[in-house]
């Protein structure tokens, strides 16, 4: 299994499915990132859309494990694009 850490990867437009969380309500919530914000992702769900806080979850998409350490991704997406260059 892959694992993505770092800020290269734009969550806008993957499905993708909550499978680790501090809170174990959302685990298993999957659905399309319609937004970013610093903080949190817009999903789109079967059940209308959900806001999920970054910083306590672990996304997957397909095969790819996407960590979301608060440190990396808790910022706004071009702020992410910053740390590139």
């Amino acid at each position: 299994m892959n694992l993505i850490t770092q800020s290269e990867f734009d969550l806008i437009g993957h499905d993708v499915t909550i499978s680790d969380s501090k809170n174990k309500e959302i685990i298993g919530i999957n659905g399309k990132i319609i937004m970013e914000t610093k903080n949190m992702i817009i999903m789109n769900t079967r059940n209308g859309k959900r806001s999920i806080p970054k910083n306590i979850c672990q996304l997957s998409d397909n095969d790819v494990t996407i960590q979301t350490d608060s440190t990396k991704l808790n910022k706004r997406p071009h702020e992410r694009l910053e740390i590139l260059v």
